[in-house]
């Protein structure tokens, strides 16, 4: 029997066969708002013989039922098109690598995206790789979709030039967003760091039933994704016989990539496996030296039209090593991807729904060494009390080298740093059922999953970085609340998520304000600093002026020059490095605040709002790299 209980910011606390799981309401918009409380019935065409019902409750999140995974998955497709057909066509526009011919110059980085990465092609490697059963759900979700389409006339749009949807397109977007999460390169070394570089992520944890306050396991993600393009989800409750299950997808992708069944819940959080490896070529011309002879690389011209201008011509290049991009710097890189370009986890689809039958947490990463997923970290929970995460992805083998060769671009020319095997999935870190009761991720190391830390001598090297690599307070602050509690309620670790504490004001502002004082210019910031509260609540005055003070301050924060040192590896700073420095930036940061017009003491609700007009809601919340 469900249980519903309602949480601030639309989050919800589900509680399915004694396994609690709180999940995001992922469909938003007024248009989808509409929707709840209707129930639908609908007839899969042909000969109309086929009949399934939609169900949206009060969070307009659809249940749809039916006879079998084909109808249920059609009427996936039917539901995503009545609530977001526009989108899921732009998605699918640019997945197909031809945006800039129908919308224009503004899609042209895409489709150039495409081409140098050589994604056409691949794409039609992930499609014939699929098993036939997966293409025939992945088909019933193209007819729901192009049905709900061919039904409504308004439905896409300006987008309505990809109708109809094939397989094809479901099979290039699942692989563009692979792609794109394993691409995401906030050190330029061969992509621009662009807008979601440094706010993919999210939290996970899990609670075992003995940890417990409730007796039962409990999970909760909290996705960090942008909610919008490739990374906004979709949520929905599948049932077929033999199959219930809850969760989000992301949009345009025809099942559940995470969420629960009455038997197990899985969320994901993104993971530091070092998929890409970058290699600098010097290159002269076309050619480029390797294992001491000159070698030609393979050059392919595409025209590309672009609507409203003219036509442009992208060169796709590959040497021995992938792809050929030129980097930020100018610099021509080759790329090469595992469990995307190279060996690819083509499975992937088909593992998300093997996933939602699994029966255990230790089904469920059984089912993952089967049929691996390219990257992410799984947090489980199970009806038994169980828990368990799993670091998934298959890394390359290097025979050379540790994490960091990851992080740096590669001698081209010299074969030993070419890797040519990627690892097992079943040799990936994992734990289940640790002593400590719990199990956490915050798109750290993996061998932080739990305390005591997992040994990381006990799996391959190179594939994650090191404890004393950390240098985001997330994962610190989410294991030193777990190791304090003796139980944990589901309040509580819902409370985990939205723990607005400023975890870097309990590190530096006290020697801040002691270096301050004194320093007439700077008495009533010291005032504001003293007087606030270390949170970023609506109304914490005072907060604006200590985010801006840590803006100016951020590389230090990254490279954790700003900090003395760590009590211990994985640990917290004990303090500044150069308090002076940070008087001095404390300066600039009053003066930003003064000059936008703000009070000294603005709380984030004064100066952030969610909306406009009468109807907006005042902003909370903090960066992730300083907030609890």
């Amino acid at each position: 029997m469900s249980q519903t209980r309602v949480f601030p910011r639309r989050f919800v606390l589900r509680a399915a066969a004694g396994t609690a799981v709180a999940t995001m309401m992922a469909n938003s918009g007024s248009a989808v708002a509409s929707l709840a409380g209707q129930q639908w019935q609908l007839t899969r065409e042909p000969g109309g013989a086929r009949h399934l019902k939609v169900g949206w409750d009060e969070w307009a999140v659809p249940t749809v039922s039916a006879k079998d995974e084909f109808d249920v998955t059609y009427g996936v497709g039917y539901v995503q098109a009545r609530t977001n057909a526009r989108e899921i066509l732009d998605i699918y526009g640019r997945a197909r690598g031809g945006a800039a011919a129908l919308w224009g110059p503004d899609y042209l980085a895409e489709d150039e995206f495409t081409i140098q990465l050589g994604l056409h092609t691949k794409t039609d490697l992930w499609t014939r790789a699929q098993k036939p059963k997966t293409l025939a759900r992945v088909r019933a979700f193209c007819e729901g979709f192009n049905a709900a389409c061919s039904e409504n006339a308004e439905l896409g749009g300006d987008r309505r030039e990809i109708l109809p949807v094939t397989p094809r397109d479901i099979i290039a977007h699942l692989l563009r967003a692979s792609t794109r999460f394993t691409t995401l390169d906030s050190q330029g070394l061969a992509f621009s760091p662009d807008q979601f570089t440094n706010t993919v992520g999210s939290n996970g944890w899990a609670v075992s039933g003995g940890r417990s306050t409730t007796g039962h396991a409990m999970l909760v993600i909290n996705p960090h994704l942008v909610w919008r393009g490739y990374q906004r989800f979709f949520e929905m409750r599948t049932r077929h016989p033999g199959r219930d299950f809850h969760g989000v997808t992301l949009l345009g992708l025809p099942w559940q990539q995470m969420g629960y069944s009455p038997a197990v819940g899985w969320g994901h959080t993104v993971n530091p496996v070092p998929n890409m490896s970058v290699y600098d070529l010097n290159l002269s011309g076309n050619r480029y030296l390797y294992n001491g002879r000159q070698r030609r690389l393979k050059v392919t011209e595409h025209r590309v039209e672009v609507r409203g201008a003219e036509p442009v011509t992208v060169v796709e290049r590959h040497s021995v090593h992938g792809p050929v991009v030129t980097a930020p710097d100018g610099t021509d890189v080759a790329v090469r991807i595992a469990g995307v370009l190279h060996h690819p986890a083509t499975s992937a689809l088909e593992s998300w729904w093997r996933l939602s039958f699994a029966t255990s947490v230790q089904e469920l990463f059984k089912v993952h060494d089967g049929a691996p997923l390219p990257l992410f970290n799984m947090i489980a929970a199970d009806a038994h009390g169980s828990i368990g995460a799993l670091y998934c992805g298959t890394p390359p083998v290097r025979a050379h080298g540790d994490f960091d060769d990851s992080k740096r671009r590669l001698p081209g020319d010299d074969p030993k740093w070419l890797w040519r095997r990627v690892h097992q999935a079943s040799r990936m870190p994992r734990v289940i059922n640790p002593e400590s009761g719990w199990v956490q991720n915050c798109n750290e190391t993996p061998w932080l999953y739990t305390d005591p830390p997992l040994p990381a001598e006990d799996w391959p090297s190179a594939i994650a970085p090191s404890v004393d690599q950390v240098d985001d307070f997330r994962p610190i602050a989410s294991r030193r609340w777990l190791k304090a509690q003796k139980k944990i309620s589901p309040e509580q670790l819902l409370g985990l998520k939205f723990s607005k504490r400023a975890l870097l004001a309990d590190v530096v502002l006290d020697e801040l304000l002691a270096a301050a004082t004194g320093e007439t210019d700077l008495e009533d910031a010291v005032q504001v600093l003293t007087a606030w509260d270390r949170q970023a609540n609506q109304d914490s005055e005072g907060y604006v002026l200590f985010y801006l003070w840590s803006m100016q301050n951020l590389s230090g924060i990254g490279d954790k020059t700003l900090f003395r040192c760590a009590a211990e590896p994985g640990g917290l700073p004990t303090g500044l490095a150069d308090p002076a420095a940070a008087v001095a930036t404390l300066r600039d940061a009053k003066a930003i605040l003064l000059g936008t017009g703000a009070p000294l003491d603005a709380s984030v609700g004064q100066v952030v709002s969610l909306g406009d007009g009468p109807d907006a809601i005042p902003g909370m919340g903090a960066p992730a790299w300083w907030a609890s």
